[in-house]
Parts: structure tokens; C-alpha cells; sequence
């Protein structure tokens, strides 16, 4: 005996799920970059606002190249061929770039949050975050990003200048704190004058 329930939902769900299937784009290793040259691939920049978008080809940079590999929407090689799985890559962005691990952490965690991410401006400041459904371009960025390690130091100069900058740029300063277990915690601060 056949449940047509059973049935008419297995059919729905096979469905969902094809409406649900995303396009996987190939892209190149270029020093630290990752390029995608690939006329669809704008899609990506307009719609998830990752990378910069100029003349058919996408540049992302390092940390939205990771997690893009991570959730599988490129398939990454570089200039000889070799391929790069998101372990390999990984790896390759911690021996190259300081603190990678921690801002590639909080930037995952601002995206599963759904916010829009991009990168920030100078050593100090970053991510800029923009509210979730903001255009990038037509909205502003509402939060400066300072990334820490749980237990490591922070000088009370460092924090005077990035409140400072948050406070100049009219954006909220959030410090973000990422714990032993890759936990990511979230302060926000600002200037206050007695």
C-alpha cells in the first residue's frame, strides 16, 4: 500500500531542494587572492556582496575566498594546476597572514548571521558591517569590526585610537572576542566623557 502523502511530500521536497542548488564557479589562486573570471559570477557580488566586480572577473579577498570554498560555490586550483580543498587552503592563509584563524572565525560568524561583511580600513578596523538587507553603496556600513584573541593584550592607546575612528566615522564600535573553543563574542564600545 503507497501513502500519498508520504509521496506527495517526498516530491515537494525533491523539488525544494533542485529550486535550492547554487552555481559553483572555478576559480584561481593569484598570490593571496582568489579571481573569478566568469561573467556569472557576478551574481555573487550583487547578491552576497562578496569580493570586488570589475570587468568580468571577481577578486575576493582571502577570508570570502575561504568561505566560499568552505560552503562549496568554488572549486579553487592555481596556476599549475594544483587543487585547493578548504583545509589546504586554510592552511595556506594561517602561514601567510597573521591572525587569519580569528578573522576568518568572526567573519563566518557575521555572515551566518546574515549580515554584510567587507573588509575594513587599515591594521586595526577589520570588517566594516552593514545591516542585514543594506546595499552595499547605497547604505552605509552601521559597525567597525576590531577582532581579539581571548587572553591576548590590548593596549589602551590601541582602543583610544579605534573608538576614535569608529567615533569620526559615525559607525558603532564592536570589539569581537573569540574564545579558546572558536566561540565568537561580541562587545560593543564607545567613548564616554565625565
Amino acid at each position: 500500500m503507497v501513502d500519498n502523502d508520504t509521496t506527495q511530500n517526498t516530491v515537494e521536497f525533491e523539488s525544494i531542494e533542485k529550486t535550492r542548488e547554487v552555481s559553483t564557479f572555478n576559480a584561481s589562486l593569484k598570490g593571496l587572492k582568489v579571481l573569478i573570471s566568469d561573467e556569472k559570477s557576478k551574481s555573487l557580488y550583487d547578491k552576497g556582496y562578496y569580493g570586488e566586480y570589475d570587468n568580468g572577473v571577481l577578486e575576493l579577498e582571502p577570508i570570502e575566498a575561504l568561505l566560499l570554498l568552505e560552503r562549496r560555490r568554488i572549486h579553487l586550483t592555481d596556476d599549475e594546476g594544483n587543487e585547493y580543498d578548504f583545509k589546504k587552503l586554510a592552511e595556506f592563509y594561517v602561514n601567510k597572514i597573521p591572525n587569519f584563524w580569528t578573522k576568518y572565525l568572526v567573519y563566518k560568524d557575521l555572515r551566518n548571521r546574515g549580515y554584510i561583511v567587507r573588509q575594513g580600513f587599515g591594521e586595526d578596523i577589520e570588517f566594516r558591517v552593514y545591516d542585514r538587507g543594506a546595499t552595499v553603496g547605497k547604505s552605509n556600513a552601521k559597525y567597525l569590526i576590531h577582532p581579539v584573541i581571548e587572553g591576548s593584550p590590548l593596549k589602551l592607546s590601541d582602543l583610544s585610537k579605534i573608538t576614535k575612528i569608529a567615533k569620526s566615522s559615525r559607525k558603532k564600535l564592536v570589539l569581537t572576542i573569540v574564545d579558546r573553543q572558536g566561540e565568537v563574542i561580541y562587545y560593543q564600545c564607545k567613548e564616554v566623557i565625565l
